[in-house]
């Protein structure tokens, strides 16, 4: 099934325009494609950042995500952010992943 799409304006300056006119270019990719890419990139970061100040739980920021917990939980050691091995929902997981 595919998920339906919503219209978004976006006003941007001219000098952020051309920044962004520069790595389409480079990358060339239409700036739909781009304005998606940015949007998860930048979405990832704040969650990790918002994770790191401990405003959300990991299993939170999975959600926020849509990614599993075990994805999350990767992309915070590749961050080279701290987990919090003593939340509920990361005790949880273990106990699931590897027992008792």
């Amino acid at each position: 099934m595919v998920e339906k799409s919503s219209v978004v304006t976006v006003r941007l300056s001219r000098r952020d325009l051309k920044r962004l006119e520069a790595v389409r270019a480079l990358e060339k990719v239409n700036r739909s494609t781009l304005f998606k890419e940015f949007i998860e990139d930048g979405l990832r970061h704040r969650v990790v950042h918002l994770y790191g100040e401990g405003k959300v739980s990991a299993m939170w920021a999975a959600e926020i995500l849509g990614v599993s917990l075990r994805e999350f939980l990767e992309l915070l050691e590749r961050e080279c952010i701290s987990v919090n091995w003593d939340s509920e929902g990361v005790k949880d997981y273990l106990r699931t992943k590897y027992g008792e």
